[in-house]
């Protein structure tokens, strides 16, 4: 009992506190876009592989080795009169080599490397964009849920007046038993309704933690959409040059070429320059009977260049079936890139559809909650001079309801939408956002990610605010 009663007061006081400073979109965005998890690991897998580049760079270098080691030689030459020769030589030597060319192996390992590199911060565009456009999401649930959750309240009190006015008409003998049963009735479906608008504002809450860190406080709606192109085919075009998804197939693809002239050049042959430079000190000890002994010292160096011509003749078909599966590979990423292509075609005609559907929802459903509002208020005055019944109030109420329901999920199906088509094209980017570029030491990815700023984009074609409150 005691959680039932705590829940919604604490839901309340966390989600939507009068006293708590405003929340903009922009803040959700900036939050999600430094903190998020998923961002966080495709940052870091993208530093991982950005190591291999200089791992591939190697193969160009000379590699240096030092080596020093020492033995410990008794051999006895004379048992019968106690004649030993003892040596303890000490060797270092300094090996160097050099590879001067290996069929192209390391410069198209560089060149994989790379176009890997590459498709990875591709990738972690596309993942930069889906969190955006998540958290996104989870503001405009809130923002909805919210909204739905303050109608229903209303309704409610506003159905507890009617079953007051109910009862006392019938005390009076105006009204029948069933009139204030019907009114009864709908106050027990509103606040069952009720109860299930704050459950789906706190399932929208903790999504919302999920994406940007933290529970909502009192959100405030921006003023307009963000900036769209005036056409489908504007927004395919653009969506072809910058959709992330594409340029990481592209990589994608580039890397597989780069992998088959790597396999191909197990065929060729390698030359290396291999260089030694060694000395040794050999510290012997002699002894010609139990009382006498003499020593010896022997120093010797040595300097030798060797260069190694590497021409494979047979491999057991191993190489051939690396390179045809390389090709495959190939085949295997040019056949998703052209599948990211249409994938991205089809995303953006179903986010420009879902926009176009959405702007005409919002004006029918602003008709809807206009034409709503008047027929409950003329119900409300003829109820008071007879000519209507309780029912009739009742009904006038639940649709008035309805209306401003599907007007505030109408407002929220127009704002995601709107992000929803920037996404798909590529844009719902930080840069054209304006959100701070500055990293911390976890995320650094300045080199990578230079710092840009931009204002903040708004739509000139449809600056009205948003109708939360109908």
């Amino acid at each position: 009992m005691k959680f039932r009663r705590l829940g919604p007061a604490i839901a309340a006081l966390a989600l939507m506190t009068s006293t708590a400073s405003a929340e903009t979109l922009y803040d959700a965005m900036r939050d999600a876009y430094f903190y998020n998890p998923s961002v966080e690991a495709e940052r870091a897998n993208l530093r991982a592989l950005g190591e291999n580049v200089p791992i591939a760079r190697a193969g160009f270098l000379p590699t240096l080795s030092f080596q020093l080691s020492q033995q410990l030689n008794t051999s006895l030459t004379n048992p019968d009169f106690g004649a030993s020769r003892a040596q303890r030589p000490l060797t270092a030597a300094l090996q160097g080599s050099l590879n001067l060319y290996d069929g192209g192996q390391t410069a198209n390992q560089v060149s994989e490397a790379e176009a890997n590199v590459e498709a990875a911060y591709a990738s972690l565009n596309a993942t930069e964009q889906q969190t955006l456009l998540a958290a996104t999401q989870a503001f405009f649930d809130v923002l909805r849920d919210a909204e739905i959750r303050n109608l229903s309240r209303r309704n409610l009190s506003n159905l507890n007046e009617a079953l007051d006015a109910a009862k006392l008409r019938f005390e009076v003998g105006e009204v029948t038993l069933t009139d204030v049963a019907q009114a009864e009735s709908r106050v027990a479906a509103a606040n069952s309704t009720l109860v299930q608008s704050e459950g789906n504002l706190r399932t929208s809450a903790a999504t919302y933690r999920n994406v940007v860190g933290r529970l909502p406080s009192r959100l405030e709606p921006p003023e307009s959409l963000p900036e769209i192109p005036d056409s489908l085919p504007a927004a395919e075009a653009d969506a072809l040059a910058t959709q992330p998804s594409i340029r990481a197939a592209r990589a994608a693809e580039r890397a597989a070429i780069f992998a088959i002239r790597r396999s191909m050049a197990g065929k060729l042959p390698t030359v290396n320059l291999d260089s030694t430079l060694s000395g040794s000190l050999s510290d012997g000890i002699i002894g010609d009977s139990f009382f006498s002994n003499r020593s010896s010292d022997n120093r010797s160096a040595s300097v030798g260049l060797q260069l190694t011509l590497n021409a494979p003749i047979y491999q057991g078909g191993r190489v051939d079936a690396q390179v045809r599966q390389a090709r495959h590979l190939a085949s295997r990423a040019r056949a998703q890139y052209h599948e990211a292509v249409r994938t991205v075609e089809q995303n953006v005609n179903i986010s420009w559809q879902t926009l176009v559907t959405a702007r005409g929802s919002i004006e029918a459903n602003l008709e809807r909650v206009r034409a709503a509002r008047i027929a409950y208020e003329g119900v409300q005055e003829e109820l008071r001079v007879g000519t209507r019944s309780t029912i009739d109030l009742l009904d006038a109420e639940a649709e008035l309801l309805n209306a401003q329901i599907a007007l505030v999920q109408a407002t929220r199906g127009l704002n995601v939408a709107a992000y929803s088509l920037l996404a798909s094209m590529g844009r719902l980017n930080p840069e054209n956002l304006g959100l701070n570029r500055v990293i911390d030491a976890r995320t650094d990815l300045s080199v990578l990610t230079p710092g840009i700023s931009y204002d903040y984009p708004r739509d000139t074609t449809a600056a009205w605010r948003f109708p939360w409150r109908p």
